[in-house]
């Protein structure tokens, strides 16, 4: 599966051109997470926002996503920023059992007015039973954190993450519920 996720991480990075992009990755006391994002424009549409990603944790819980992000402000001179699209999860879970799910939600993001940037930001997705396939019932993700640019194009954070299927039969598979810390690097 380390495979399969390393050959997806390789073929998205593969695959752009010039426009911007970042990694974003995230280690927790018991997960690490890296993401891949950019931009449409490298498919030749532009305004919204790509991002593939992997994820594992100490319980051998392996997940591979990716979402597609509408953003924007709601007017010129405001610090503020939402987001609207989708999120697919594939999950191979240590109980051996496989879930995956194509969740809705977004993220609103808030850029103090400082000399340095300063952001707090949340995102949030949620898939109920109709998008949530194989083992799975539902999933829940929850994602709030701090973010300071320490150099140009280069964030740190510090945040708390929480990933959850509700699975068939009852039982909750909690793959995350943690603080992480981590960095952005935008290329």
């Amino acid at each position: 599966m380390i495979k399969r996720l390393m050959g997806a991480a390789a073929l998205g990075l593969c695959s752009t051109t010039s426009h911007a992009a970042a990694l974003d990755l995230a280690l927790g006391q018991d997960t690490a997470s890296l993401v891949y994002l950019t931009d449409t424009a490298s498919m030749g549409y532009g305004g919204a926002d790509l991002g593939f990603g992997g994820f594992f944790n100490n319980d051998d819980d392996i997940m591979v996503t990716g979402n597609f992000l509408v953003t924007g402000s709601p007017g010129q001179n405001i610090p503020l920023q939402f987001g609207v699209g989708a999120k697919a999860y594939y999950a191979d879970l240590d109980s051996n059992r496989n879930a995956s799910a194509i969740g809705i939600g977004g993220q609103v993001r808030y850029l103090f007015p400082t000399e340095t940037d300063i952001a707090f930001a949340v995102e949030g997705y949620y898939a109920p039973r109709i998008t949530s396939f194989e083992d799975a019932d539902s999933l829940a993700e929850f994602n709030p954190r701090f973010e300071l640019e320490i150099v140009p194009g280069t964030h740190a954070f510090v945040g708390y993450r929480w990933i959850e299927f509700d699975m068939d039969g009852g039982r909750d598979e909690e793959l995350s519920d943690e603080v992480n810390v981590g960095i952005r690097l935008t290329f």
